[in-house]
This record gives C-alpha cells, structure tokens and sequence, in this order.
C-alpha cells in the first residue's frame, strides 16, 4: 500500500513539473513571439500617423499590410494639380475629382466643411479660428480645404455682388478651364523612408500655380540654395529638399484669408501669367495648348515674356524697338516708370483680355517683375466720351466694378481688337511699329531731363515761339541719349490729376512723333525711325496691292479706269498727299506746304497710324481697368519651369 501510495504521489508531483515546465517554455514562447512583433512593428515606418490626428477624413483608408514577416503601412493621399473640369485624364486611372466648394465635393475630397466666413453666414459671429498649436494634421488636408473654401466663399461673394446691381445672375459655365483637380493614389511609408510623414504630390509647375489661385505671392524662389517661401492672404508655404527624396513643401495658415475680389480670375491663362508669360491677342484661343511649355524662342508676338528684365528687354527687342529702348530694362541704372512701368502699357496693348464674361472676377497673377498698376474710371470716361466704344458710363471708382461693367470694358476691347487692332483692318507690322514707335518715346521721355522747368517746378517756355524743341543730338544717332520730351513736370502734379496729366502729356506730345512719318526733322532719332515706318508702310502697300491683283485681277482687266483730262489714269495719293482730318501736327501748330498756319492737315499714312496710336491707348486703359493685380505680387523669374513636372511633395 505504501508503495503504491508514494508511486502515485510521484506521478502526481511529474505532472505538475511537466505542467509547470509547460507554462513556463508556453510563456517563454510567447514573449518570444511578442518580442519578434515587437521588433517587426519598431521597424514599421508610420505607423503613428494612421489616425485621424494626422490624416483627417483620409485616416479610414490607411491599413496595415503584413508579408515576408515585416509589416508596411498603406495609406491614402492626394495627387493634385490644376486643368479644366471636364479634364477626364489624371496621372492615375479614373476620372479627378474636382473641387467645387459644395458639401459634396469637400464629403468626395475627404476634408471638413470649411468655415463660414461671418460675412456670408448669419450663424457665424466671430472671426475664423486660426489654431497656432496643432501640427499633427497634414498640411496637404488644409491646402485641399483652402480650394474648398476659395470655390464656395467666391461664388457666395459673386452672387451677392449681382444682387446688389439689382440684375439676375446669369448660370455659371458649365466647364471651367481652370479648377482644382485631386486624384487619391496609393502610398507606403516604406518606400520612402526618408520622411515619415504622409506627403501629397504634386508637380513644380503645379505648386505655383495653386499658390497664385489662392493669392499667395513667392518672397524667395531660390532654387540653387533649395529655398522657396511664399506669402499672402493668410497662407504661408515653405519648401526646402530633403535629401533622398525631393522638394518638400508645407502649407500653414497663420492668417485670416479672404475669397472676394481678390478671387483669381479662374481662366487656363492663369498657368501662363504665373511664370511671366501673357498670349496676345494675335494667338489664337485653339493654339493654347501649343505654349503650356517654356518658351524657348518665338519669331512672333503670340505670347509676351515679362519674368525678368532680360525677357522684356528680349520681348521689346521682338517688337523692333532700338537698342537704347531694350537698354532700359537690360541696364538697372536706366528708369523705366513714369506712374507705373512702361512695361505695363504693352501689356495692356497687345495682351488678350482674360476677363471671363457675366463673371466679377479681375484679379490676375502678376507677370511682371514690378509692381502693377490700376487706372481709375474718370480717366477712360473722358477718353471713350470721344471714342463712343462704351455702352455706358462707367461710375467713378478705383476698380470693384458691377459684372455688366466689366462686360462693357471686355466688349470695348474686343471691338478694337476685331475692328482698328485685326490683321484684316491693319497689318500686324503696321500696329507693332506704332507701338514700338510709341514706347521708344516714352522710355527716352522717362531718361530726359526737363531743360523747361525750373527748380520750383514751374515752365519757363510760355511763349510758343519758345517752345520748340531743341533736342541734344547724340554722337551716335542709334542710341539717343536726349530727348526733347520730358515727364519731370509730373512729379509736382496733384495725386488725383496726375494721370490726366500723363494723357494730356501723351497726346499732346507723344502721339505725334509715334505717328509722324516725316523725314525732314532736325532729330536723327525721328529721321531713323520715320525711314523705318516709311519702309513698313511700303512694304505692306505692295503685299496688299499683290493680293488685290492676284485675287481681282480678273475683274480688273475688264474694268476701264477713270481718265484724267490729259488721257492719264489718276495717281494714287503718296506719303506726301495732306487734307483736312483729325487734327494732330508735331509742334501743335498746324501749317501748310508752304509753310503758312492753316488747319489740320496730314498723310493719309499718319491718318492711319494716328487711329492706331489712340486704339492701343484706349486698349491699353480699359485692360488695366478690366484687370487687378495684388499690390504686394511680383513676379520672380521661373519661366522655365513652365509646364515643369519636376515632382514635389505636400506633407
């Protein structure tokens, strides 16, 4: 019995043993697989920043993928770049989804309502909350709901600005030519380790571009030391490399931003002007897709380039001005601003009008490497009152017109453009010569001192017989050094009549020697420059006169000319034929061939160009009024990475 009885007290105490020594290598195993998952999940880059602190509405489309015994984090972001909304091709399968500032779309696109500016909203009272301290969410997810808040805040804003002219809003366009696209790709931490924070692409063009529609303007684009910063209606984007990885920019908004009037015109065009690049209206609308890529050269005028001052001096080289004229921009010790830079007026000259039509929006991107400028109404009034190109009067402000206003100005522009300014009314040399003619005055005028005002300001040369001018000729008449026409006398002008004076100064003095084609002057810059327009006027007489035979020579070989008395068909009037028409001379004093006062007499030819000279004035004035650029916008140059796909990253 006792043997029995210790065998089975033996067997009891192995079991417990074996059970004990069970728990123990169950638990040694089991720390052991904790600590490999451990070890597996230590290695998982991102792992942190799958939740919805960090990823928002995006946060439910990360997931955890486990193979080869490590485990990678898949997540959810953005590709976004800009294009039209009936854009149906992205960088990815499927068709983009387009911002629109609707519920829908912010719901499809996966961020927040954005929040109702007081303004707008009888519920909001209190400014927009701007949080300094939280840094966790994706900047990517406020610059998706900065486009969500620029549709809906515009169209809010454009709405009310129809309601208060009392007029009803006509239906927006179906298609928009330029919108915020966003397509959702893939993406793993793993793949780039480099940085662990989840990150948004897009291209170098494309970053631009979303900073210029949402009024943010670049204080420094220095790609050689890899440091961009840009600033503007309460946004901020910072961009510097990182190594093993590329460009990476962040979006903050330390501000209180506004979708107004400074709204961007949202029109294709907009991708051009944001690297200094403007069509003219000598480019068709159809060969647009052709100059969404750098410039490298062009023969034509289809596209200004104004990025920085080399380009202009280039652009102003392609229009034919002199040497001393491109000087002006080439060499930083010439001026070249009277009100504002003369650049400017070409622009308004030749550049399409962007405005889109029964739309409030005039804010453009600023092409130029200046500060644009703004013409008030009084202005244009006083000038369309003679031209009648205006359907009505324009009331007397400093831009923030009605849409029917802005409709009035477009329209003005687009008669001159399809009636003085088309090839078929003027040839295209014509136009370009009385402009180049007209810019060479202005700048000269700008580099001139006035011999004719004293230190106080005030004309020594009331008498007229004293006013000639009495220009100082240059050694080398191909760069003039000194003109005979000055704008000193517009420093001392009253803010509120300077540009009225700047008009009186231009048509009273500027107009006639951009027009005149005599060449029996004093001045060998006037000498020059009539010889030149004489040889683009006879130039363009004898292509006309080759079209007309070629095309009616049938009908003109059976059509008998009128006979002078003596048998002699008549002559055709020549450069030096004058009659009584629009009243222009150089001196402002009108005299005959023989050299008597009598009225108004000039050429056909400076009839012509007269025409032309005050249509591009008049352009001119109502493109700067139909457009706004922000006071604080400069352009930087960057015109090569114009259509650039150079990736970038939004963390």
């Amino acid at each position: 019995m006792s043997d029995s009885g210790s065998s089975n007290s033996q067997d009891s105490l192995n079991d417990k043993v074996a059970i004990a020594a069970l728990v123990i290598s169950t638990l040694a195993l089991l720390g052991v697989v904790l600590q490999y998952v451990q070890t597996i999940l230590a290695r998982s880059y991102g792992l942190p920043y799958r939740d919805k602190e960090v990823l928002g509405k995006w946060a439910p489309y990360a997931r955890l993928k486990w193979g080869f015994f490590r485990v990678e984090v898949e997540y959810e972001a953005p590709i976004i770049f800009l294009a039209a909304n009936n854009n149906e091709n992205g960088p990815q399968e499927g068709i983009p989804w387009y911002v629109d500032g609707s519920h829908e779309s912010c719901v499809q696109t996966r961020v927040e309502d954005p929040t109702a500016d007081p303004e707008f909203s009888q519920t909001a009272i209190a400014r927009e909350r701007v949080h300094t301290v939280k840094h966790e969410l994706a900047t990517w997810i406020h610059l998706i709901s900065a486009t969500q808040k620029m549709e809906r805040d515009s169209k809010i804003w454009e709405t009310n600005k129809w309601r208060q002219a009392n007029m009803q809003q006509p239906p927006l366009p179906k298609v928009v030519s330029l919108v915020v696209n966003i397509q959702p790709m893939k993406r793993s931490f793993d793949k780039h380790p480099a940085t662990r924070r989840p990150y948004a692409t897009t291209a170098i063009c494309h970053i631009i571009e979303l900073c210029a529609v949402l009024g943010i303007y670049w204080k420094e684009f220095d790609r050689d030391n890899n440091k961009y910063r840009a600033e503007g209606n309460g946004y901020s984007v910072l961009g510097s490399r990182i190594n093993d990885f590329g460009l990476v920019f962040t979006f903050e908004k330390p501000g209180w931003p506004q979708f107004k009037k400074n709204r961007v015109i949202p029109t294709a065009e907009v991708k051009e002007l944001c690297f200094g690049n403007v069509p003219t209206f000598y480019r068709p609308e159809n060969e647009d897709v052709h100059w969404k890529q750098p410039v490298n050269e062009q023969a034509s005028l289809k596209t200004l380039q104004l990025g920085s001052r080399a380009e202009i001096a280039e652009t102003l080289n392609l229009i034919r001005c002199n040497e001393y004229t491109t000087q002006c921009y080439s060499d930083p010790k010439k001026k070249h601003a009277h009100l504002f830079p003369v650049v400017f007026e070409v622009l308004g000259m030749l550049a399409r009008p962007l405005h889109a039509r029964n739309r409030a929006f005039t804010y453009l991107p600023n092409p130029v490497i200046t500060l644009g400028y703004t013409f008030n109404t009084e202005l244009a009034n006083s000038i369309h009152a003679r031209a009648r190109k205006l359907d009505d009067e324009l009331p007397y402000q400093e831009g923030d017109y009605s849409p029917e206003h802005l409709n009035h100005l477009h329209q003005a522009i687009d008669y001159l453009d399809s009636s003085i300014l088309s090839d078929t009314q003027n040839a295209k040399d014509v136009v370009l010569d009385v402009l180049r003619r007209h810019v060479q005055e202005v700048l000269l005028a700008i580099n001139t001192t006035n011999e004719g005002t004293d230190s106080s300001g005030n004309n020594n040369n009331n008498n007229p017989a004293q006013s000639q001018p009495q220009p100082t000729i240059p050694k080398d008449p191909a760069l003039p050094t000194k003109g005979d026409i000055s704008f000193s006398d517009l420093l001392q002008v009253p803010h509120e009549k300077r540009e009225f004076s700047l008009m009186d100064k231009y048509f009273s003095s500027i107009r006639p020697r951009a027009v005149n084609i005599n060449t029996d002057l004093q001045h060998p810059h006037d000498q020059q420059a009539a010889k030149a327009s004489l040889t683009i006027h006879d130039q363009q007489q004898q292509q006309e006169d080759n079209h007309t035979a070629a095309t009616h020579g049938t009908e003109m070989t059976n059509m008998a000319p009128t006979q002078n008395p003596d048998g002699q068909p008549p002559a055709l009037p020549r450069h030096g034929t004058t009659f009584s028409t629009m009243p222009f001379s150089r001196s402002g004093t009108w005299v005959t061939n023989s050299g008597t006062a009598a009225g108004p007499t000039t050429s056909p030819i400076e009839v012509r160009r007269n025409t032309i000279w005050c249509a591009l004035v008049f352009r001119m004035i109502c493109w700067l009024m139909l457009h706004n650029f922000d006071k604080k916008d400069v352009q930087l140059p960057k015109s090569e990475l114009m259509g650039s796909r150079l990736s970038v990253f939004i963390v």
